[in-house]
Formats: C-alpha cells, structure tokens, sequence
C-alpha cells in the first residue's frame, strides 16, 4: 500500500473519531446531591409540596434523597410523609421524628387524609420510628465526607439536637445546611413552638455554610394538581387544605428545595453582605461561604411554572414503559 494511501485512511479514522474531551463530556455526569429533608409537614401544605418537587428531581437523576427528618409533632405526620413516599415508589427512605416536648404542637387540615389515603404496608407512627438525631448519626456516618446538604423547610429543633450532640459529624460530612425562614424577624420556622434560643443556638454556632432562603409568598402552587391521578396523596393534601378546592399557595419551602438540590444556577443570586435577626434581638453577620441568604433572579411566573411543573409530574414508577 502507498504511503499517500495510509495517510489518507488515517486522516478518515481521525476525523470520524471524536475528540477525548467529547468523550469525557459525554460520559461525565453530575452525580446527584445528597440531601437529608427537614419539614415541619403539618400546619401548612407547602411542605408537601416541596416533598413532591424533592421527589420528582429524584426522579430526574438530581437528587438522592437520604432521609427525612420531622420536627413538627403529630400523630399521623409519619404516616403521611410515608404515604408520599410510596406514592413515589420511596418507601425505602429512612424517616426521623423529633422524641422531645413542643410546646403548643400545631393541628393539621390534611394529614389525617393523607396517612390514611393509601394501603401502605409499614404502618409508621411516630412511636415506632427512631428519633431523627438517630437517622441523622446513621445517615450521615455513612456518607462521604463534605457531600450532604440538609434541607430545612421547618422548626430548628432536630438539628439542634444534632449540634449539640455530634457537631464533628456535621463539620464532617454536612457541605451546606438551607433553612427556609424570613432574614429579619421571622414570625414562624424561628420562633414558632417558643424555639427561638433554639434556633439562634444553631445559626450561632451551626458549623458549616448556612443559607437562608426566604422567597416564595408570590409564588402560588397547586392549582395544576387538579389535573393529577385522584390517587395522589400530595393532590389530596391540597384539597383538603383548601377545603375541597385547589388552588394557589405559597411556595417558601419549595423555593427552598429548588436552592437546596440545584444550587445558585440561574434562579438565585447569593447575598453575602448584611445582617440577619431574629425576634429575640440576635443578630448575626454575612460572611461570604459561611453565613448568606438569597435574592432571586427569575420572575415569579417562571418559578411558578418550574414548581408547579416537578409537583405534578408523573412519579417514574407510575410513567409507562416505552
């Protein structure tokens, strides 16, 4: 064979081949974040809704949800976090519960509809699941260090249960904790059930970056889960809620969510400047990868539509095999 001849083949194979940095590009994949969930599902509705967004970026390969942990004390709030994850075919995800005495505990319009709304085989009630400070020291033990974001979307009491008993075990493994609250006298997750010193003990001393997230009163979800399966236990919490209507609410925890497993992207903007207070009168300094909140940069229109889109899709257990 002539050499023109060879080099001519080769120039061909070299052409067809693609480069190894496309290669690389398309065989690396962002694992998905590692997230321990922390709600207070019981008052407000919203908290299911973020439980359903949570689930469906599981769904999506964005997440892997590790545990969820609840700090709210209710009879059936066990039961109907359960009742959700089975619905997303997640019964397998380990389920805290605060052990200790809560002052004043809320009442629910839809948890008791939701626990019992589906055949669920575990029958969890709150006395026969370990205490989140015992899921969090399991969980978190086991993960690689400086990989878990905890998502807190309600009372501070469990994490600071965790703080005080295993603060290396945070600084270990725990890379960002995302509290859902107001940055400047927060009428509800910081003080509500009187846990405001507890709270403060926690953004205080908390010793991993801490973000607050407070938007989400104008960003109305849940009218579009009307259009969802009547055996959907996240449509029957907005109905109940509402009082046998669906419509729009809030979206506080669900923004929270959305910051928590996606990061800054293209919604946020991170503020590391200026002061937060709690109504007790304790303040605490921005400080830039340590203590910061969030400003948006999307209308609430297009967050609407992200969240209302994830709440309503389709759990991959239930989509039809192609």
């Amino acid at each position: 064979m002539q050499v023109s001849h060879i080099v001519t083949i080769l120039t061909i194979i070299l052409m067809m081949t693609p480069p190894l940095t496309a290669i690389a590009q398309d065989t690396a994949k962002t694992p998905p974040k590692k997230v321990i969930f922390e709600t207070d599902m019981c008052f407000d509705v919203d908290d299911v809704g973020a439980l359903a967004v949570l689930h469906a970026l599981a769904d999506n390969g964005e997440v892997e949800i590790l545990a969820i942990s609840y700090n709210e004390i209710h009879p059936n709030g066990t039961a109907a976090i359960d009742t959700i994850n089975s619905w997303y075919n997640r019964s397998d995800i380990p389920i805290g519960v605060y052990k200790g005495v809560l002052d004043n505990p809320d009442k629910s319009k839809y948890l008791d509809a939701v626990a019992n709304f589906r055949d669920v085989q575990q029958n969890l009630t709150d006395n026969n699941v370990p205490s989140s400070l015992e899921i969090y020291q399991q969980v978190l033990s086991k993960q690689p260090d400086n990989s878990v974001t905890i998502i807190s979307v309600g009372f501070l009491n469990n994490l600071y249960d965790l703080l005080k008993a295993h603060p290396d075990l945070i600084k270990q493994k725990v890379v960002e904790l995302v509290v859902m609250a107001g940055l400047i006298n927060d009428n509800f997750n910081t003080v509500r059930h009187n846990l405001v010193e507890k709270t403060e003990y926690v953004i205080r001393n908390w010793n991993t970056p801490l973000t607050i997230s407070q938007h989400g009163s104008s960003v109305r979800t849940g009218t579009k889960l009307a259009e969802t399966s009547k055996e959907n236990p996240v449509r029957e919490a907005y109905y109940q809620w509402f009082n046998g209507a669906y419509k729009g609410r809030a979206s506080w925890d669900q923004v929270a969510v959305l910051y928590g497993v996606r990061g800054l992207s293209d919604m946020f903007i991170e503020i590391t400047e200026g002061k937060g207070r709690l109504l007790n009168g304790y303040e605490w300094q921005m400080k830039p990868g340590f203590r910061t909140y969030l400003d948006v940069s999307i209308s609430d229109d297009e967050f609407t539509r992200s969240i209302e889109n994830l709440m309503i899709q389709t759990p991959a257990a239930l989509k039809p095999v192609e």
